[in-house]
């Protein structure tokens, strides 16, 4: 074929329009659903903090009962969870915390020093957590600041702002690998430092009301200091690494705190369990 043969082929005299057109289309779709997911995250705290934590514990009643079936505990457990739930209750009632629910503790026999809150106002309490803390006092601080996650509505808003990261990278990405998993995580710690520091402040608060001084506000972060220095010391991490703030800032914080409102510490509770 000699090269100057004629093209046969021909677009048509629209194509370059149709594909002006597309294009558009494409840029405006995809910007649109950047701002959507934009939104999602950095609003989730202001949208869904209207869903009523009636609902979400009732979404999450199969879940809990799903646990409850297999996370079987004996008499001595069940006592422990018994003496923790009356703590809760108690504290509860002291948080301002005014949800037409209860806040539920789940016990579980492992030894790491650890507690959280999950969706629907569910409490775990870890083994560890109950061995390592030396009275009720120190105990009820964490406990409290648990208290403080659920009444912030922290772990609803946690997911959905993590959803709404892993939707937005598998959007883009095709498969989120090692590098936007990363990034989803990192894009979450922030907030989570901001979760963290309004939680131990609204627990100080509490301990302040139920025991009438802060004895023990500071003892799970001491502790902790003395694990990571036994262990791999992760505080030394640089902030932006760190899921939590770092121990040292959240003593300084909390006893910042105790001295510009003039609180004291006074006795301690021991503990009404033996582990």
């Amino acid at each position: 074929m000699s090269d100057s043969a004629p093209n046969n082929y021909q677009f048509p005299d629209s194509h370059d329009q149709q594909i002006k057109v597309f294009m558009r289309w494409l840029v405006i779709g995809v910007t649109l659903f950047v701002v959507a997911v934009a939104a999602l995250i950095w609003f989730a705290d202001r949208l869904l903090i209207h869903v009523p934590l009636s609902a979400e514990t009732r979404f999450v009643k199969p879940y809990e009962a799903l646990f409850e079936k297999y996370n079987t505990l004996d008499a001595e457990q069940q006592r422990v969870e018994l003496y923790l739930q009356t703590i809760v209750d108690d504290l509860t009632a002291k948080s301002g915390f005014d949800e037409p629910v209860r806040i539920n503790v789940h016990y579980l026999d492992t030894p790491e020093i650890n507690a959280f809150a999950t969706l629907g106002g569910n409490i775990f309490v870890l083994r560890g957590l109950v061995e390592a803390m030396p009275n009720e006092n120190a105990l009820s601080m964490v406990l409290a600041h648990e208290i403080a996650h659920v009444k912030h509505r922290d772990p609803i808003v946690s997911v959905s702002r993590g959803l709404a990261l892993q939707v937005a990278y598998s959007f883009f990405a095709g498969d989120p690998g090692t590098i936007f998993n990363t990034g989803s995580e990192l894009g979450m710690l922030v907030f989570s430092r901001g979760q963290e520091e309004s939680a131990d402040l609204a627990a100080l608060d509490t301990l302040q009301r139920h025991y009438g001084h802060v004895a023990g506000a500071t003892t799970f972060f001491t502790i902790m200091q003395e694990e990571y220095e036994a262990k791999e010391d992760t505080d030394k991490l640089p902030t932006w690494l760190l899921s939590h703030p770092k121990l040292q800032h959240r003593i300084d914080t909390i006893n910042a705190r105790i001295d510009r409102e003039n609180w004291y510490e006074g006795r301690t509770v021991p503990k009404q369990v033996d582990l």
